[in-house]
């Protein structure tokens, strides 16, 4: 023990100690240093916006971004042109480091096919509600004498009965044979004014009635159309207008212009 605290007080030890220390520190620096050389601390690019572009063009669109892309997904979109990004991550203006992967969804060439839901019986709304939650559309409808008023009485596609658990695609037209009541049977026509187009539609089945034209001078896209408000109905609504289930009520719709109370839109006619 006497040797070796004697040895310790040596300078040859305090020159060797102090030299270990320089050189452990020179290869934690040179370490840190190459690490931040490769991952490129501090360095990130933003990233681009991928969608609509299509999966045809991709490569192309990233040759200069230092980036990578994988197509993880793809899903149909009936809102989107066929074979374009519709989704990525991370979003863009994302800040990330220079050659990450960014994971695309793109929309699919096909529907996928689903089983065609039972509507017959239900009522309208009922109809309706199920076509939606199997993501297909209500087309048209078509009344005849029956005595249950509003039901549907048969489900068409494309002008032939189409079979519950038939498959078909996704986003499919339905075509709807509704029951009427017998002989001249009338009913009051709903008042509109103040609902959006989809209310207002919703409404006019629920009642046994059909739709007909729908009027907006100011709308310039469909979701201007499907948000716009009723402002008119012909024919119009009030305690003695009674009419026949299936008669077609025009919509007259505005995005901007007043929307007058029900008992303001009544026809001049």
């Amino acid at each position: 023990m006497k040797d070796l605290i004697l040895f310790l007080k040596t300078k040859r030890f305090r020159n060797h100690f102090m030299l270990s220390i320089l050189i452990g520190g020179l290869i934690l620096w040179l370490s840190f240093r190459s690490l931040s050389i490769y991952t490129h601390h501090g360095e990130t690019i933003m990233v681009p916006d991928f969608t609509n572009v299509k999966t045809g063009d991709l490569d192309k669109f990233i040759t200069d971004k230092n980036l990578r892309y994988e197509v993880i997904d793809s899903v149909f979109d009936q809102k989107s042109a066929i074979g374009v990004v519709i989704k990525q991550d991370p979003e863009k203006k994302s800040s990330v480091k220079q050659n990450r992967t960014i994971y695309l969804t793109v929309s699919a060439k096909l529907p996928p096919l689903i089983k065609m839901p039972n509507l017959v019986d239900a009522s309208m709304r009922q109809a309706q509600a199920m076509l939606d939650s199997y993501g297909l559309k209500t087309g048209k409808r078509d009344y005849r004498p029956d005595p249950c008023v509003n039901c549907v009485l048969a489900q068409m596609m494309k002008g032939k009965k189409i079979e519950p658990g038939t498959m078909i695609a996704k986003g499919s037209v339905i075509d709807l044979v509704l029951g009427k009541g017998e002989g001249d049977e009338k009913i009051n026509i709903p008042c509109l004014a103040g609902n959006t187009h989809k209310e207002a539609n919703e409404k006019i089945a629920e009642s046994g009635f059909s739709e007909g034209a729908v009027i907006c001078s100011d709308c310039k896209t469909s979701a201007d159309k499907e948000n716009a408000k009723v402002y008119k109905q012909n024919p119009s609504c009030s305690a003695d207008n009674l009419m026949n289930p299936g008669t077609a009520i025009d919509l007259y719709l505005s995005v901007k212009a007043h929307v007058a109370s029900p008992s303001d839109t009544t026809n001049d006619e």
